[in-house]
């Protein structure tokens, strides 16, 4: 074999291996913005979050949330087909009485018990690309 012909196939396929390696890869990391179109509704013993088109965004939003009981439900009907989302709730003892990784479509889940009053509601998202839609109510 001609040594021009094996540092030809090498280089091609170091090439190769860099642009697969490139494609894998993710954009810019981008923080929520007006493109997310971003809805929050808090009020006592109700809390909605909704961001749409999320382009590899990576960034927080935390809410202070007036529960008047010791539980919560929170209703996911979040999309995140890329990367993850997590929503973490203190109590009003900062205690965690609710942690979900990561953010799912069509789940009910019900928090731990915990000190009624302020609770501090969290979303993180790491690379995440979809939607994010929830919604967080006192417990019956």
């Amino acid at each position: 074999m001609n040594p021009r012909h094996g540092a030809a196939r090498a280089l091609a396929l170091m090439v190769a291996t860099v642009a697969v390696i490139s494609s894998c890869q993710d954009s810019i990391v981008k923080y929520l913005g007006p493109a997310n179109r971003e809805i929050s509704t808090v009020v006592t013993d109700s809390l909605r979050y909704q961001a749409w088109d999320l382009d590899n965004v990576t960034d927080t939003r935390q809410w202070a949330w007036a529960n008047s009981g010791q539980q919560a439900v929170v209703y996911h009907r979040s999309f995140v087909h890329h990367g993850q989302g997590r929503i973490t709730i203190l109590d009003a003892a900062g205690d965690t009485v609710y942690r979900q990784v990561p953010l799912e479509y069509q789940l009910d889940n019900t928090s731990d018990s915990g000190q009624a009053g302020t609770w501090t509601v969290t979303l993180e998202l790491f690379g995440a690309r979809g939607r994010v839609d929830f919604a967080i109510v006192r417990a019956p």
